[in-house]
């Protein structure tokens, strides 16, 4: 519940420098600018006034932390904000893991 902590936890796939305009209102001390700077094992985010690169919620965010979506598809479907061009792609490769998220809990759904 805490973006800049959750953020600054992850590793990333890339180099990234981006400042990302979150929107929450379930949570509105996420709600402002955080500028995420991450290189290899060297990851900081925190609050700035600069301009954002990305603008979304953080419904989308927390879609594309987890890596199963990515921010160009959801940029594509109007979810995602870009305001700097190239920012959505960057973040998209930035934020793909090694592998997709899998849960092993063998439940699938019934076939109709």
């Amino acid at each position: 519940m805490d973006v800049d902590r959750a953020l600054a936890a992850r590793r990333y796939s890339t180099p990234l420098d981006l400042v990302l305009e979150v929107q929450d209102t379930f949570c509105p001390w996420n709600a402002g600018r955080h500028r995420l700077l991450a290189d290899g094992d060297s990851v900081t985010c925190e609050r700035t006034r600069a301009q954002p690169d990305l603008r979304l919620t953080s419904a989308e965010l927390g879609a594309a932390y987890l890596g199963g979506t990515t921010l160009a598809s959801l940029a594509a479907a109007g979810w995602v904000e870009e305001l700097r061009p190239g920012a959505v792609t960057a973040a998209s490769l930035a934020f793909r893991g090694e592998r997709a998220p899998f849960h092993p809990s063998g439940w699938a759904f019934p076939a109709f």
